[in-house]
């Protein structure tokens, strides 16, 4: 539960003060003693469901009759607190407490708002509302109510706001599809779809998988789930630019035999073969023409091939992206769509570049709510393998340790290079060098080496041997 960030002045005053974003220190210094001794209660609202909290406080101090807004309102809890206290609006604000048990508190609290002056820099006018509205020795105004918030942790049925960009870095498909159901069971938005279901939605999800020359192979654990016959009637079809009769498209057809854009597949190749440092190889699978009126439009919209140092790099959009059933297939047809092309141009061409990345970037990743029970049950399954290490391709840190201070280094990811380096005694120092320096790939990797940093910093400061990874 969070802790209430409140100060119990005088608990035989009839003031209480929500200084909203405002820090409550701040606010206090500019009173002087006699009026701070005034005040009751003063703490923070920082959130629109804080007001709970300021109704449990309420309901066990019953001689507050007088709540003084004095604050930065950054996000709207001081209009939530007028339009509950003022306008008596039980709905719009996010109150867990039945209405009955609440309205003695809400009947016998006057608001004085002052915002407007708080934004002025008005210290005075709070001052005079504190000393016109203080009663000496108050007395109840209404009778001690039980109200006790309770949290529990529980499932979020939609995420407050629509979140949107998040990356993922794996190396195993399947470990990635573990990732992604997580992410979005957990902060996803519920919506309703174009075909009259809810589903919960993440927007922009890109997800890289780094296989770097290494072949992939179907991940066993998938076919619990999705039939091997699936994952090989896909990547048939994304290969295969022959359509069959009465299927509206195929990306295969799309890619290598579109209206108005030809083999397209084949422009990539010799794009690349001809230039491979180009940022010109697209193909686009959209039909701005005939996939507008569509009630079933492609998913994949575009797909980009870029050469960097010996790797070819694979990048898939998709407008649309059922993450359970859809994403899984589309990932591995487009492994296997960028294998086909790095073997035609290492033929044609005479090179030997290798599979670098494969990335999709869903604008709309989702989940149907006819999967959230199956995805439940993966998830109870599968979620430890969202512990298990993956390298973090932007490199690794290594830390020495000496009488004279603490050494960090990061390294490229083969460990052959240093491209950053301090020595320091001073934790801080360390910390604060690496915080903003956009060193991390993957969370994990920052929150080990916080934690390797914290205690290579206590061992040093107790003059004690420091190994990294020591168990």
């Amino acid at each position: 539960m969070v802790k209430k960030d409140i100060l119990v002045i005088n608990p035989n005053s009839n003031i209480a003060i929500s200084t909203l974003w405002s820090k409550k220190e701040l606010i206090l210094n500019f009173l002087d003693e006699t009026t701070k001794n005034k005040v009751g209660i003063i703490g923070t609202t920082y959130t629109t469901y804080g007001i709970n909290y300021i109704l449990e406080t309420l309901s066990k101090h019953p001689k507050i009759d007088t709540l003084i807004i004095f604050g930065a309102d950054l996000s709207e809890s001081g209009n939530a607190l007028v339009k509950l206290f003022v306008q008596r609006d039980y709905d719009s604000s996010k109150i867990v407490f039945p209405k009955e048990k609440i309205k003695p508190i809400i009947d016998t609290i006057k608001i004085v708002d002052l915002r407007n002056e708080f934004r002025n820099k008005n210290f005075k006018a709070l001052e005079e509302a504190i000393n016109k509205h203080y009663k000496e020795n108050a007395k109840n105004v209404r009778e001690l109510i039980d109200l006790t918030l309770e949290e529990k942790a529980e499932e979020i049925s939609s995420w407050p706001i629509p979140l949107s960009g998040h990356y993922i870095y794996e190396t195993s498909v399947f470990r990635a599809w573990i990732k992604i159901l997580d992410l979005i069971m957990k902060f996803g938005s519920t919506k309703f779809s174009e075909y009259e279901e809810p589903q919960k939605e993440f927007l922009n999800l890109m997800v890289t998988i780094g296989l770097y020359g290494k072949e992939y192979k179907i991940e066993e654990e998938f076919l619990e789930y999705i039939k091997l016959k699936e994952f090989e009637k896909h990547i048939n079809e994304v290969l295969n630019p022959e359509k069959p009769e009465f299927v509206e498209y195929t990306y295969g057809e799309r890619i290598f035999r579109h209206d108005f854009g030809k083999n397209q597949i084949e422009y990539l190749i010799n794009k690349l073969c001809s230039v491979p440092y180009s940022r010109r190889a697209l193909v686009i699978s959209w039909d701005h023409v005939r996939d507008q009126k569509s009630k079933n439009p492609p998913c994949i919209i575009g797909i980009q091939g870029i050469i960097t140092d010996n790797y070819y790099n694979h990048t898939v959009w998709i407008r649309s992206n059922d993450m359970v059933r859809g994403w899984p297939v589309n990932i591995v047809g487009q492994i296997k769509l960028a294998e086909f092309i790095v073997n035609e141009i290492n033929k044609r061409a005479g090179t030997n570049f290798e599979i670098g990345t494969v990335t999709t970037i869903s604008t709309s990743a989702h989940i149907y709510e006819h999967d959230w029970n199956l995805v439940r049950e993966i998830l109870s399954k599968y979620s430890y393998k969202m512990k298990e290490f993956v390298e973090d391709p932007r490199g690794l840190f290594l830390i020495y340790v000496d009488s004279d201070g603490i050494t960090l280094e990061h390294r490229t990811p083969d460990n052959s290079r240093i491209d950053f380096k301090i020595k320091s005694k001073d934790f801080w120092e360390l910390y604060n060098a690496v915080k903003g320096g956009n060193f991390f790939g993957l969370p994990d990797h920052a929150l080990y080496l916080g934690k390797e940093l914290r205690s290579a910093y206590e061992k040093f400061k107790r003059g004690e041997e420091y190994r990294q990874d020591e168990a």
